[in-house]
């Protein structure tokens, strides 16, 4: 029996293994980012997005952080830096199968430039990119 914690009981170890086995493929789906770039002609950061799920249609929205000078440089104007959070709606989906989705950045109106966008995502995931 695998009720005794203190002892390893050989007969418990291939259900252990499975237990974990089956937590880690439903539970390990964190958000990762594929190619991040600055898009010149319509003024927006676009990223690749993998994530797992059971469905193919996640929604992603983006939400902006503060703008931030930066000190420390001698010479010229303080660098600025500013958050991008891109959170998907169904964070908590079953992780069953890989899928790819482009988010978009929308930089009109932000004044916060020039900069370095960190982009980030759950659980712990940060992508850097300036943007002019």
């Amino acid at each position: 029996m695998c009720a005794n914690a203190w002892r390893l009981n050989r007969a418990c170890v291939p259900a252990m293994i499975l237990a974990l086995t089956t937590a880690a493929t439903t539970v390990a789906k964190a958000d990762t980012f594929g190619p991040v770039h600055y898009d010149a002609k319509t003024n927006q950061i676009v990223v690749t997005i993998h994530y797992r799920g059971t469905n193919p249609n996640h929604h992603f929205s983006t939400q902006w952080g503060r703008c931030r000078k930066l000190h420390g440089q001698l010479h010229g104007p303080a660098p600025r830096a500013i958050d991008l959070g891109i959170l998907d709606a169904q964070g908590n989906d079953a992780a069953t199968r890989r899928y790819t989705k482009l988010v978009k950045g929308p930089l009109a109106g932000m004044s916060c430039r020039p900069a370095t966008v960190t982009l980030w995502t759950s659980p712990n995931q940060y992508r850097n990119i300036k943007i002019p």
